[in-house]
């Protein structure tokens, strides 16, 4: 009987673009045996929390009971691996003793000092990160950018990239918004991580040119800027109606601020829908083309609607080059040899 190497994926923030990474990393290491404890993010319920791809499933609520009750976990399943997700798991598992270092694996995804809080606690944020990098025997960046600031951390050969991917697409049909304008679409959670004050100023200078729509909810009083500048809302939803939504739109508009490579993204390129994206540091990592404020967005939309011909072909090969990255065999490989590495470690 052959014994399968366990792995133990902690989140504290299990929920939206954290439940899709985290399931793509499972089915694409499923020789493996994968085990999930986490808290969950209600109002972000993505429909996959309860996925059979898990051995077993341990959620608890976030309070300190829940490194007694991960603690105990650990002692008894004895897993071969502990996969840590999000940058608050990651700072308070380091911190755990009873978590060994050679056996941890650390996944930010998104890093906190890359948001748009206050400059010194932007740099306490990446001064955490520097001093508990030694806490893990890997850092495995979800993405390029990602892996780059790790290295400088722990260096190379304690670094790993672990690709994006949506993985299968749900068979859906699509949603299309009661509308004659070409339609223009952003999937998140309403936040100022998602940029969503970036996608109302340029819905707001093209109004009566598209419709602007919002696939996902968030935080109400944006939510009710967006409904007020005439963006349609669809509020939170399953993955299902979210794929459902982004087949409806003519063109996918993603305007984060800060995050690591984004599941909506991939789901927009995986449905061959034209994209222009924001600039942040995943996609200039990647040599994607970009936007870097309201006005070339306005500009490049425009041109778009004005179906002129060089903008056109780039919102389009956008999404052929990211297929092409972000490939299940390139996180498929990535991920078997991290966990054989860690096994191996771990025994000597």
């Amino acid at each position: 009987m052959v014994i399968k190497l366990k792995v133990l994926h902690i989140s504290e923030a299990y929920g939206g673009g954290v439940t899709s990474a985290i399931k793509s990393y499972v089915e694409h290491s499923s020789e493996f045996e994968h085990y999930l404890f986490a808290t969950r993010r209600k109002n972000d319920s993505t429909g996959e929390e309860k996925s059979a791809v898990f051995k077993d499933i341990f959620f608890v609520e976030r309070n300190l009971k829940a490194i007694k009750l991960l603690r105990a976990l650990i002692k008894s399943l004895n897993p071969d691996a502990i996969h840590i997700h999000s940058t608050y798991a990651g700072a308070i598992c380091r911190l755990l003793p009873f978590i060994p270092r050679e056996k941890a694996i650390y996944t930010p995804h998104g890093y906190a000092f890359l948001r748009d809080d206050h400059g010194l606690l932007l740099q306490i944020f990446y001064l955490v990160e520097k001093l508990l990098s030694k806490r893990s025997m890997f850092i495995a960046g979800c993405g390029l950018h990602e892996k780059n600031i790790a290295s400088s951390y722990i260096g190379e050969e304690n670094t790993v990239e672990l690709v994006n991917v949506c993985g299968e697409l749900p068979d859906v049909k699509p949603i299309y918004s009661n509308v004659t304008l070409p339609v223009i679409g952003m999937a998140g959670r309403i936040s100022n991580q998602k940029g969503f004050d970036f996608f109302l100023a340029t819905s707001k200078a093209l109004r009566g040119k598209a419709h602007f729509k919002w696939i996902g909810g968030g935080d109400l009083k944006q939510e009710s800027l967006l409904r007020e500048a005439g963006i349609e809302v669809t509020g939170w939803m399953d993955r299902a109606k979210v794929i459902s939504h982004l087949s409806g739109l003519d063109l996918y508009f993603h305007t984060a601020a800060w995050e690591g490579f984004p599941i909506s993204v991939l789901e927009a390129s995986r449905l061959e829908k034209p994209i222009l994206l924001r600039t942040i540091a995943p996609f200039e990592a990647e040599l994607l083309p970009t936007v870097g404020n309201v006005q070339d967005a306005i500009t490049q939309l425009n041109s778009w609607l004005n179906n002129e011909e060089i903008i056109v072909k780039q919102c389009a090969n956008i999404s052929h080059k990211i297929n092409q990255y972000h490939s299940p065999d390139r996180l498929r490989h990535s991920l078997n040899s991290l966990y054989l590495k860690i096994k191996s470690i771990s025994l000597n």
